[in-house]
């Protein structure tokens, strides 16, 4: 089986609710980028792949199309490892993570989507068959929102019977943190999870003294990217003061940065993200080192992957569910008995909408 074909698009999602304050108008976003592309195959297999970006969603498409598709081309798409391995080599120069790395993970996800249709498998098969749904939990409750906001939002996820909600906190003022999470939780009740995210917003006697409050006032569930996400040693000595679990790794980038946080036991929740690491293959790396740590793991973003990683892998334990890119499919997975079920179509089980080609779509 050879590769005959790769197609890109670009699609720019409209966001349910922006995620930043809207204050600083060069910094509120409300859209996503969505990079989509086909891999075809000789043996009439088409594989579909995708990756997401806040911001450059152009210099993606441009990546993909300029510089991995004719590395890719009259390849076996089932010799995923050469492959990336190819890329990297040949790639070097202009980054070993970032935009490359980013971009092609668009191809390896469609060069995974193949080999479950080759094999006749949904993804979570091929990947183990650990479980047939998985725990998730709602993730689109922004600093900006105030805790009645926040409480409407979560609201329909609690109603679909899921295990919980998390928030972002980071505020300038603590307080301003504090009063929000414990009005939530007041609201929620004490068996909703809750988690909080900080985004590395706190510095790190604002992120020590609000890790005590989270794990000793509202019970928190985690305490997700407290400080910057290359600072390990700060890390390390947060964990020594709190016993609240430390949830990172959506802004980590290589299996070396992650092992780094594994190593130094700084870390209680791996959070992988599909499109940062550069692809499924990668991401299966790095779930096999927290595996040899012991530790759990969330991956970030994208439930329409993440739901395979989850029932596929037995130390994935949740999905987080932010339903940013269900605009462009024409079925996304759905949420039964609070749990969220994978397709049983072969592969990713996912088909682009042709009306949202057109309705989205960036312009050359």
């Amino acid at each position: 089986m050879r590769i005959t074909q790769v197609d890109s698009e670009l699609l720019r999602l409209p966001l349910p609710r922006p995620i930043t304050t809207g204050e600083d108008p060069h910094g509120s976003i409300d859209h996503v980028f969505l990079l989509i592309a086909s891999v075809d195959t000789d043996a009439g297999h088409r594989g579909l792949g995708f990756a997401w970006a806040l911001h450059g969603g152009r210099a993606l498409k441009a990546t993909l199309s300029d510089d991995l598709t004719p590395l890719v081309m009259g390849e076996d798409p089932l010799d995923h490892e050469r492959l990336l391995a190819t890329v990297a080599r040949r790639l070097y120069s202009i980054g070993r993570s970032g935009l490359v790395t980013q971009a092609y993970s668009a191809i390896d996800m469609a060069l995974w989507d193949l080999k479950g249709k080759a094999a006749g498998l949904p993804l979570y098969k091929l990947l183990g068959g650990a479980r047939e749904a998985s725990p998730a939990y709602g993730a689109d409750l922004w600093l900006w929102m105030s805790a009645d906001e926040v409480l409407e939002a979560a609201q329909p996820y609690i109603d679909q019977g899921l295990m919980g909600v998390k928030l972002k906190v980071g505020n300038p003022n603590p307080e301003i943190d504090a009063e929000k999470v414990t009005r939530v939780r007041e609201a929620l009740g004490e068996d909703v999870w809750l988690a909080v995210d900080a985004n590395q917003r706190y510095d790190f006697g604002t992120a020590l003294s609000m890790g005590h409050f989270f794990e000793e006032e509202i019970g928190a569930d985690w305490f997700e990217e407290p400080i910057a996400c290359d600072d390990v040693e700060g890390h390390v000595r947060l964990v020594e003061k709190l016993e609240i679990p430390i949830a990172l790794g959506e802004s980590l980038y290589t299996l070396r940065e992650f092992h780094s946080y594994l190593q130094r036991g700084c870390v209680g929740v791996v959070q992988p993200d599909v499109t940062h690491v550069g692809g499924l293959t990668p991401w299966l790396k790095v779930a096999a080192l927290a595996d040899c740590f012991h530790k759990p793991m969330a991956p970030h973003l994208m439930p329409e992957v993440a739901v395979h990683l989850a029932c596929g892998l037995p130390q994935v334990h949740m999905v987080e569910y932010l339903p940013w890119f269900a605009p462009a499919f024409v079925e996304t997975p759905a949420i039964v008995n609070g749990q969220i079920v994978p397709p049983k179509r072969p592969g990713l089980g996912l088909e682009v909408r042709e009306d949202a080609l057109v309705k989205y779509r960036v312009e050359p």
